[in-house]
């Protein structure tokens, strides 16, 4: 494989940035994530890609509910903030206002544009990621405005 062309072609795929959010055990946590996609109509369902090495998947597959928060343009620094590894940074949603979603009390960003709160239907292994697959069982809309992309927040994949 070409190496330098397939990080060329990767780190041209348009990403957005979200937040997923989960809590359990009395523990609300959240990490940035890029690979998130829609990925089906009826029952609506999103996929999200999570590290294996992550807080965050271990918690999804416990508390069996996670949302997926969508960041506005002005919100780079907590898109930063919230990449940064649960070692550095253990209690990454302290001092970001949330508000627990009507279905399974998920917590979500109230300064985001919006948010799906989902029931975990089942993960799949993906290299050093696990596919998440959720079914939307909740959604809401917090902000009007224009959702926060990779390449608007100079965040580099590294493909």
């Amino acid at each position: 494989m070409d190496a330098a062309a397939k990080k060329t072609v990767l780190r041209q795929f348009p990403y957005g940035l979200y937040v997923v959010t989960v809590a359990h055990g009395g523990e609300e946590h959240g990490m940035t994530a890029n690979w998130v996609t829609q990925a089906a109509f009826e029952p609506p369902m999103v996929a999200v890609a999570v590290e294996n090495t992550s807080r965050t998947i271990g918690m999804i597959r416990d508390a069996h509910h996670f949302a997926v928060n969508l960041l506005q343009q002005s919100q780079r620094e907590l898109a930063g903030k919230l990449g940064r590894s649960s070692a550095q940074a253990p209690q990454k949603l302290k001092g970001i206002r949330t508000k627990p979603a009507p279905g399974a009390g998920t917590p979500v960003l109230t300064d985001g544009l919006g948010w799906v709160e989902c029931r975990l239907v089942t993960t799949l292994p993906a290299g050093d990621h696990t596919l998440v697959l959720g079914e939307v069982i909740e959604a809401g809309v917090e902000h009007e405005g224009t959702p926060l992309t990779l390449q608007e927040a100079g965040f580099k994949y590294s493909g």
